[in-house]
């Protein structure tokens, strides 16, 4: 037996196969060559909440679709500013390598201490 005997590439679903897959929509403006546009998609599905009150987004996002990184420590920093340098790339600094928690975080443990774990 041969595979075109038994595969086909039909461009339409088979009525069972749209029963199996209830709600499906098609977005034509995102493609699935792009993992950033669908991650975006995904984490507005996401955050939306159920009154649909989410904010406007933009697909791209603040960074578009280019490369970001980010260095937590100074080797890291010098990793990639090297590794730019080889490449002969150039990068524009979007942040400070500053790292502070927002006011709003909490400072204190919310566990309790217990035998084993004492609070310091």
């Amino acid at each position: 037996m041969k595979a075109s005997e038994f595969v086909s590439e039909d461009k339409k679903f088979h009525k069972d196969h749209l029963r199996a897959m209830p709600g499906m929509e098609k977005f034509d403006s995102i493609d699935n060559s792009n993992p950033y546009h669908m991650w975006r998609f995904l984490v507005a599905v996401a955050g939306q909440p159920n009154d649909g009150t989410h904010p406007d987004l933009e697909l791209d996002g603040p960074l578009g679709q280019k490369l970001n990184t980010i260095s937590y420590s100074k080797e890291d920093a010098k990793i990639i500013a090297a590794t730019a340098k080889s490449l002969g790339l150039a990068a524009t600094q979007v942040s400070d390598h500053a790292s502070d928690e927002p006011e709003d975080t909490h400072r204190t443990s919310p566990v309790k201490g217990f035998a084993g774990y004492q609070r310091r």
